[in-house]
């Protein structure tokens, strides 16, 4: 059990009144390199928390954290922590059993196998591990629902052809069927992953960027999804391979298609060098050569980089981090976008003056204070530098906020939502569709798009939005990335599993802000396209509560049972049944005498 202590890193801390910026250790006795750091409301208090982990020293030890934040002021978790991915560190985030809460995927090279695994989420932020396999894979993982049929899959991928890239496909029931297809031939070594709707077609694609063990060369390429969750390289004759970098997606010139950031050493395609990032510019599926940064190398996989409007003026800024040979140090670089048609950039001063520099690094962005300016995290080796911004341990892990002069403010809600049923035989599809947002900063066409989407019948989150839905606080996220359906404005989702059902959307902002959410909108769906129910009887969950209210004038016979087909209990009632249990999933078997159902029920 770890003893829970304060760290200073309070809001009024920071009352600057230059326009500068400020860089702050979460705690001076917290450094770490070749981790991770991602931010997310853990506990569901509407404060975004820090979730770390990486290696430090030599010989290097594993270093791991969960940063709460009380209102400001963020304090170490007091329960133990299971997410311990350490050297290379990759942690992702998902509502896996859709309970509402967030869960953790995370890989990495440390202690054996408690390097890599799923954490799941009591929501409060406590994690416990879970038994989902994650294979071998030690390297990159994440969450996506990669076969569009509103359940949430996972992948991860290690070294080698023993730790191939492996898809986890969700299955109704909760369990998964694990799937190596669409990486038979590849034998990768530090493979990093980003996940995108590359082409636009309502599927979300992959692209991979590692050293390619069987070629001996750097390997880089977009693997399309062909709607099943199965994935084919696209050929990309304008693409330098890179690999032992990072990948990051945003619209630079506002056209709707995500352009793509990469860096990583170098040695194929004619390019020996190792410290240049690219920028390419998507167009229409075609990646073209747009800017180079040099000269700034990574030398670590994952997390080195950033597109976001720093300064609130609507143009994607670039932050980036990495050894300069020019100035002779490590650097994080902040470059300023001057023209986004012709993806033009100048270095912003803050580059030498506020953002001490690392290596060996991850860096996260996300509006901390929530003053509607982007903030900095930044983890990775420093190497002692006493020239620039102050003198840090060799490793950092600590934070900028942000003193830009305006502020960002959150687009509008998406309108003319619909949804149309349509079945052949026994598939069915769920088309969901609505008309754009808009946004006082942010183009139009580089908005995207956070689904929402809940069986009410059994209250399982199929896209949990990871964000709150009504209230004061209507659109805010728990997370920092871009919305879950990326550009679209239609989605389809396949044989859907029989219930009710609601759905809104909000759209998400170039800093990762959410608007409010659309009016919700309902359908359900059966064999034949209606709902099969028993009339006058609905199902529900709430607190840890499973209620069967019964407005029919029928007695019920009820038999809750777990997944195991253990017969937890057995009551016939004329009114409605109320039963506590524990968060889980139970089957529900009710009967009128005349009509017999059975459902899955998530707590």
């Amino acid at each position: 059990m770890k003893m829970k202590k304060t760290i200073l890193f309070s809001i009024a801390c920071f009352a600057i009144t230059t326009a500068s910026a400020q860089f702050a250790q979460f705690d001076a006795t917290f450094d770490m390199q070749h981790g991770d750091i991602v931010t997310a409301d853990v506990d569901n208090d509407g404060d975004l928390d820090i979730i770390v982990s990486g290696e430090t020293g030599n010989p290097a030890t594993v270093k791991n954290a969960i940063f709460i934040n009380n209102g400001g002021t963020y304090t170490l978790q007091g329960t133990e922590n299971v997410i311990t991915p350490g050297h290379f560190a990759d942690i992702k985030l998902g509502d896996i059993d859709g309970d509402g809460d967030l869960d953790v995927i995370f890989n990495g090279n440390s202690n054996g196998n408690m390097g890599k695994g799923i954490a799941l989420n009591d929501g409060s932020g406590n994690f416990t591990r879970s038994t989902l396999d994650v294979t071998t894979a030690t390297i990159s993982c994440g969450f996506a629902d990669f076969n569009n049929d509103g359940l949430l899959d996972y992948y991860v991928i290690g070294n080698g052809t023993a730790n191939m890239g492996t898809l986890f496909f969700q299955n109704v029931d909760g369990t998964f069927t694990k799937d190596q297809s669409s990486f038979t031939n590849l034998n990768l070594i530090d493979a990093d992953i980003s996940t995108v709707d590359f082409n636009n077609d309502g599927y979300i694609d992959m692209f991979i960027s590692a050293w390619d063990d069987t070629a001996k060369s750097r390997y880089s390429a977009i693997l399309i999804n062909d709607g099943f969750g199965k994935f084919t390289a696209m050929a990309q004759p304008n693409l330098i391979r890179k690999g032992y970098g990072s990948s990051v997606w945003g619209d630079v010139d506002g056209d709707g298609w995500l352009d793509l950031l990469l860096n990583g050493d170098g040695g194929a395609d004619g390019e020996g060098s190792s410290d240049i990032y690219r920028l390419y510019k998507n167009n229409g599926g075609s990646l073209e050569p747009k800017a180079t940064f040099n000269d700034y190398r990574q030398i670590s996989v994952g997390d080195g980089s950033r597109l976001v409007d720093w300064d609130n003026d609507g143009d994607l800024d670039i932050i980036l981090t990495g050894w300069s040979g020019t100035k002779g140090r490590q650097v994080t670089m902040l470059f300023e976008c001057t023209n986004a048609a012709n993806f033009t950039y100048v270095e912003n001063a803050l580059s030498n003056t506020d953002f001490p520099g690392v290596s060996e690094c991850s860096i996260e962005t996300a509006d901390l204070n929530n003053d509607g300016k982007i903030d900095l995290m930044i983890t990775g080796y420093n190497g002692d530098q006493a020239t620039q911004v102050g003198k840090f341990n060799r490793n950092i892990c600590g934070y900028v906020l942000n003193q830009s002069a305006t502020v960002n403010t959150k687009p509008t809600a998406p309108t003319a939502l619909t949804n149309q049923f349509t079945q052949s035989g026994t598939e069915t599809l769920m088309t969901l569709s609505w008309a754009a947002a808009t946004d006082a900063q942010t183009p139009q066409k580089s908005l995207t798009y956070n689904l929402a989407l809940k069986n009410t019948t059994t209250g399982k989150w199929f896209y949990n939005p990871m964000a709150v839905i009504g209230g004061t606080t209507d659109g805010w996220r728990k997370v920092s990335s871009h919305g879950n359906v990326f550009t679209n404005k239609r989605w389809e989702l396949y044989n859907l599993p029989n219930g009710r059902y609601e759905w809104t959307v909000q759209a998400i902002d170039a800093n990762f802000m959410g608007g409010s959410f659309a009016a919700t909108k309902t359908f359900t769906i059966g064999l034949s396209g209606v709902e099969k129910i028993i009339s006058g009887v609905t199902v529900q969950t709430n607190a840890g509560t499973l209620t069967i209210k019964n407005s029919s004038s029928n007695a019920l016979d009820v038999n809750v049972y777990n997944l195991t087909g253990g017969l937890l209990k057995s009551v016939k009632t004329n009114s409605d049944f109320n039963m506590p249990l524990n968060k889980g999933i139970y089957l529900v078997k009710m009967s009128n005498g005349i009509e017999t159902i059975t459902q899955k029920v998530v707590l």
